[in-house]
């Protein structure tokens, strides 16, 4: 009964509770903040190391067999740390997806350890994989640990998750608002007012610390200028090459990695062999190497060739997909930027001379491709946007990218493809180990909005199929609390929640979820 209250004082606008909550955010915000700073700062130490290395390694036998041999070692202990903790292989954003829903319980603290160690092993040996997806995981996964110490609700503890997980974006690319919407568009899929304000608070705090450790500059520094309006029509052509492209990136995806994981050998020996053939493509095409900051870099100095940007463009994406199938620790967050510039650099490198364009237009296509190939392949054309546009610190190429991003994001959904993050959730769900386990009982309450196209607006709630083991204790309209009786009619916009026991919840949320989308 008292954890009941205890869920329930969150359903009226309490000043204490909102108070506690934001100062629960706060330390999310310092937390989570302070661990993805950390994350990010070893790997870009990691980075550097192996390319210190690189450089001095050629030539020398024993240096080579030296380089081998430690990443064998590399290979051996991220299955170690895989095994240790199962929930911190891969990118780490599904596993945050799956516990929101109520499907995993994950270790916070183990968590936390294996995915920064192993994320610094992946860095160290070269694998094309992002920091970005596991920096949401540690950032969720800090929000959890921040609510084990106020051992608040269940609600509470998946709220702060949710908020870690915004801190996660922000910290990486020193970007709030592509935090808190990610967190939305991507993860919660619903509004959640006063998860938005904690959010905010919680990614304002983890932004004013990623700028202290790392600077206010932006993560991009291109040249932007405008698009000739006249020549706006070339954009329809951009998104309908970034979409067929980003359905090609999901599929092969996705079908490398059942390839790999039907492949019937030990698990350390495919880690050894992944790391093997890494750091053969360390030394022979080292430009591919890590999840693409030197293949950023390059474009910052100049642009290269056609040529040049169409081989690195194919073989960075066959790299990606290699490391990727893996099941590595580390994420294709970046990848999927870096091989969006380079769409738009290929792109504007024809575009450009065949338009008599300004030549320095061809970085603005590399920005609007970045926010474009995002949209087509997560789907998150909103985060994708935001997230350019802070990198970029320029709003100039919001009309651009909204035309590029918005077509980008019909193609593959025309052609069937799923979004690649919820393609790897199914997966993830269907691995024996992800198994549903019962959890000590709690109360969770959830919250959903009702769509515009529902087919039970204006019914009652006594007439609308809810699941038998949800309780629907309270109707947000208007900004306005609700206590609802069985003859109160639904309407479009309402904000339903609905109280349910922890363990009915991953079914309940999917059943609710069908249940709207009728």
């Amino acid at each position: 009964m008292k954890s009941l209250e205890k869920t329930l004082k969150s359903v009226s606008e309490n000043p204490k509770y909102i108070f506690r909550l934001t100062i629960q955010g706060v330390m999310v915000g310092i937390f989570a903040g302070l661990m993805v700073c950390l994350y990010r700062f070893l790997l870009a130490g990691s980075e550097t190391v192996l390319r210190d290395y690189l450089s001095i390694i050629h030539g020398n036998v024993l240096y080579i067999i030296l380089f081998f041999a430690a990443l064998a070692i590399m290979g051996i202990l991220i299955d170690f740390l895989t095994r240790w903790e199962v929930d911190s292989s891969g990118s780490g954003i599904p596993q945050i997806y799956a516990e929101v829903k109520g499907h995993m319980e994950a270790n916070w603290a183990k968590v936390l350890f294996s995915k920064i160690i192993a994320g610094v092993l992946t860095a160290l040996g070269g694998l094309s994989l992002g920091p970005e997806g596991p920096s949401v995981q540690i950032g969720g996964m800090a929000g959890k640990g921040v609510a084990k110490l106020f051992k608040g609700s269940k609600t509470d503890e998946l709220r702060l998750i949710l908020v870690g997980s915004a801190v996660g974006i922000t910290a990486a690319f020193n970007a709030p608002l592509a935090g808190v919407i990610f967190v939305f568009e991507e993860i919660n899929h619903g509004f959640d007012k006063t998860l938005v304000f904690i959010a905010l608070v919680s990614a304002i705090v983890a932004d004013f610390v990623s700028k202290i450790i790392f600077g206010q500059a932006t993560i991009l520094s291109f040249p932007i200028y405008d698009i000739p309006l006249e020549s706006y029509w070339i954009l329809i052509i951009l998104g309908v090459v970034i979409g067929f492209l980003g359905y090609i990136y999901n599929v092969g995806m996705i079908r490398s990695s059942d390839i790999v994981n039907r492949l019937r050998i030990p698990s350390w020996l495919k880690f050894v062999l992944v790391f093997m053939v890494s750091g053969v493509v360390a030394l022979t095409i080292p430009e591919i190497s890590d999840g693409g900051h030197f293949m950023m870099d390059m474009l910052d100095v100049a642009v290269p060739s056609l040529g040049v940007l169409v081989l690195l463009l194919v073989l960075k994406y066959l790299f990606s997909m290699f490391s990727f199938s893996s099941g590595a620790p580390g994420g294709i967050f970046l990848p999927i930027l870096v091989l969006g510039a380079y769409i738009g650099a290929v792109f504007g490198s024809v575009a450009v001379p065949s338009l008599g364009l300004q030549h320095d237009l061809i970085y603005r296509f590399i920005v609007i491709s970045m926010a474009g190939f995002f949209a087509a392949t997560v789907r998150s054309p909103i985060t994708g946007i935001v997230l350019l546009a802070e990198m970029s610190g320029s709003t100039e190429s919001l009309v651009a990218m909204v035309i590029v991003s918005l077509i980008a994001y019909v193609i593959p959904t025309l052609l069937g493809n799923e979004p690649i993050y919820e393609s790897l959730y199914d997966r993830l769900l269907l691995k024996k180990n992800r198994e549903y386990v019962k959890k000590p009982s709690k109360h969770v309450l959830s919250e959903y909005v009702v769509p515009l196209d529902c087919n039970y607006i204006n019914f009652k709630i006594k007439d609308i199929p809810f699941p038998k083991n949800a309780i629907v204790v309270s109707v947000i309209r208007n900004g306005k609390y609700i206590i609802p009786t069985e003859d109160f009619n639904i309407q479009y916009s309402d904000q339903i929640q609905i109280l349910s026991d922890s363990n009915d919840y991953p079914f309940i949320r999917e059943e609710i979820e069908d249940l709207f989308q009728k």
